[in-house]
């Protein structure tokens, strides 16, 4: 069963939630990213396999890794509410390795799931940052290209996201398909 709403998603989390303080297990805090976020925040409504965490947030305001432990809780709120197996993946982390836009952790916005559970939803600036990054990647970009045009970013977000793309050294082509991206989503005004 994949989520079509964020009650959904939701739903899924507070069964993680509840098994985790069953358990006693130490508490984490995960930063979630893609479309559960979107359906939880009610930015969009579409179908989605997964909640993708960008990682675990730290109480000294850095972001590790998800612990592994976690996966064998959800592995079973999986099989009892008939999800995905891989429901709660990290696979979105990869983007963790570039740096992530600065402020996203101030900007996310928060939900406790029991004593033991918080997750941390990316604000929508930042889903638009993230979504322009994953639209550049080929084979998976077209997913993340129909969600921006969806979500009809602002001048200010497209301006943010393209900062945060370009803020590294580039290569030209780089550079062009960011600005191809900005052209699509009508934003071709943008200096880059």
């Amino acid at each position: 069963m994949s989520f079509s709403t964020g009650e959904q998603a939701l739903a899924a989390l507070a069964a993680l939630g509840h098994k985790l303080d069953e358990r006693g297990t130490e508490p984490v805090s995960l930063l979630i990213c893609g479309g559960a976020a979107m359906n939880i925040s009610g930015l969009l409504t579409r179908l989605t396999a997964d909640v993708d965490v960008l990682g675990d947030m730290h109480a000294n305001g850095e972001l590790g890794e998800m612990p592994d432990w976690i996966y064998a809780i959800a592995t079973e709120v999986a099989e009892e509410l008939g999800l995905e197996r891989h429901w709660l993946n990290d696979a979105a982390a990869s983007v963790t390795s570039m740096g992530l836009p600065s402020g996203i952790l101030l900007r996310a916005t928060r939900h406790d799931f029991g004593k033991t559970l918080q997750v941390a939803i990316i604000s929508r600036l930042d889903l638009i940052a993230l979504k322009c990054f994953a639209a550049l990647n080929p084979g998976v970009g077209e997913k993340h290209l129909g969600d921006l045009v969806d979500l009809n970013p602002l001048s200010k977000e497209m301006s943010f996201a393209c900062d945060w793309l370009l803020n590294r050294p580039t290569s030209p082509e780089f550079r062009a398909a960011v600005r191809q991206l900005c052209d699509v989503l009508g934003h071709s005004d943008l200096a880059i």
